[in-house]
């Protein structure tokens, strides 16, 4: 049996990226609040300063949530099947129940991500920010070899690198708000209460995050019913401010 923990160098590049991405959006925040409110830096603080308050606890509070589940994860690999553990929980996978496996590097050649293809029931898991993840996948070739299963792919886009995410997910929704701020602060609090709905019921119904990994069953849940209380907090103070006609 070998046991592979989950590599504390990707949970401080994870920080690292939390960090970046709080820190952009607050830059990007403070300079829409001056812009609307004329250059007038008293009135920006007000408006941003609760806003970042929130921003801040949540970008506090989730990375050390997700850093204490990701110490408890392990791959453990046995002769007959390969197990993935965090805490007491486990998840089994016999090597006849797995279809295919692919293992997807980086540009240097280092292994990132290994994904298994199930049968029974028809699903993927993914494998990814372990330590020395080229044994592991060595280890998964050697037990499959015979069965043709293994198919590799190289990444030529570091998903990691914080300015790739950001360029692809924020600027994007930073024109957004940007055009909907445009509009009136109305419509920026209509689309504030109706996008915080859409993306608790997304994670609430459709559980995207428990789909690709099964012990974020009870992050999803919870991170999901907090998304609707603010959504909520903000539609009552929207209706008790009197916006609507």
């Amino acid at each position: 049996m070998r046991e592979f923990g989950y590599s504390e160098t990707v949970i401080k590049q994870l920080d690292r990226i939390f960090l970046i991405l709080f820190c952009l959006m607050a830059v990007f925040l403070v300079i829409f609040a001056l812009y609307f409110s004329n250059l007038r830096i008293e009135k920006t603080l007000i408006v941003t300063g609760r806003t970042l308050l929130l921003l801040g606890i949540i970008f506090l509070v989730e990375p050390l949530l997700i850093n204490r589940r990701l110490r408890k994860l392990k791959v453990l690999i046995y002769e007959d099947k390969l197990v993935r553990q965090c805490g007491k929980k486990q998840q089994i996978f016999m090597w006849d129940d797995i279809t295919r496996i692919k293992v997807i590097e980086k540009k240097n050649g280092n292994v990132t991500v290994i994904k298994l293809s199930l049968k029974n029931p028809k699903r993927t898991r993914y494998l990814s920010g372990f330590r020395e993840m080229e044994d592991m996948a060595n280890l998964l070739k050697e037990r499959t070899s015979n069965r043709g299963l293994l198919q590799e792919k190289h990444l030529k886009i570091n998903w990691l690198n914080p300015i790739v995410g950001f360029l692809i997910g924020g600027v994007p929704v930073m024109i957004v708000m940007f055009i909907i701020t445009l509009m009136g602060s109305k419509a920026r609090d209509i689309f504030a209460i109706s996008f915080a709905f859409a993306v608790g019921l997304l994670l609430l119904i459709f559980k995207p995050l428990t789909k690709f990994d099964l012990f974020n069953k009870w992050f999803e849940l919870a991170f999901g019913a907090v998304i609707i209380i603010f959504g909520l907090y903000g539609l009552i103070e929207f209706l008790l401010s009197g916006k609507l006609p």
